[in-house]
């Protein structure tokens, strides 16, 4: 069963060949920031919020994505704009982990696709995480990708998770999905330094990795 998540988890993130990226800002995003947050974008508001701790704003938005793009963080004069653009999918990942975080337990699953679906929540969870450090700032990809891994447990249990579930699937994405990252179409994702202890290493001082 492990090996079989195993394939799974890296098929999936060899799937998603540019999960989150940085764009200027763009005119035609006004209307999404005008209108009130849906309760799918309140509830990715409320980790990204909590993650950052600034007024960060979400929204969810299936034509303001290229093909493969699960996030969009826009940037201003190289400062980020305060919001940013998730695939309506993933927004529907972080909802329904919400309403049931133990359903999405790799350690429960029997069959394939259950393994799929906790293999998309990890991806889902990540992409909040890593949009979170570019709103922070942190423009560059392998940056970002490797501090959002570090902190998918928190965005797990801010949705309801107990700190083991969360631990477990910030392990699954960083053991068996990151490392895809490095021969995918968008390497720059990956970085060596992105492991316990190294220079992207958020808590060098403990020997628990990634969370």
């Amino acid at each position: 069963m492990r090996r079989l998540l195993l394939a799974l988890a890296v098929g999936l993130a060899l799937a998603a060949p540019a999960a989150a990226v940085v764009y200027p800002v763009r005119p035609y995003d006004a209307p999404l920031l005008a209108r009130a947050a849906t309760p799918y974008e309140q509830i990715a508001e409320s980790v990204a919020q909590r993650l950052t701790r600034k007024a960060a704003v979400v929204r969810c938005a299936a034509g303001h994505l290229k093909p493969g793009e699960l996030g969009v963080t826009p940037f201003v004069n190289d400062r980020p704009a305060g919001y940013f653009l998730m695939a309506p999918e993933t927004c529907g990942l972080l909802a329904a982990f919400r309403a049931n975080p133990n359903a999405y337990d790799p350690e429960a699953c029997t069959d394939t696709a259950c393994l799929n679906r906790v293999a998309q929540v990890a991806m889902a969870l990540e992409t909040i995480s890593h949009e979170s450090y570019h709103l922070l700032g942190y423009r560059d990809e392998a940056t970002a990708e490797c501090y959002g891994l570090q902190s998918l447990w928190y965005s797990a249990v801010r949705l309801g998770a107990s700190a083991q579930l969360g631990e477990t699937l910030g392990s699954l994405y960083a053991n068996q999905m990151y490392p895809s990252r490095r021969t995918s179409a968008h390497p720059e994702y990956w970085s060596a330094e992105c492991r316990n202890g190294g220079k992207l290493d958020l808590r060098p001082k403990s020997s628990a990795w990634p969370s």
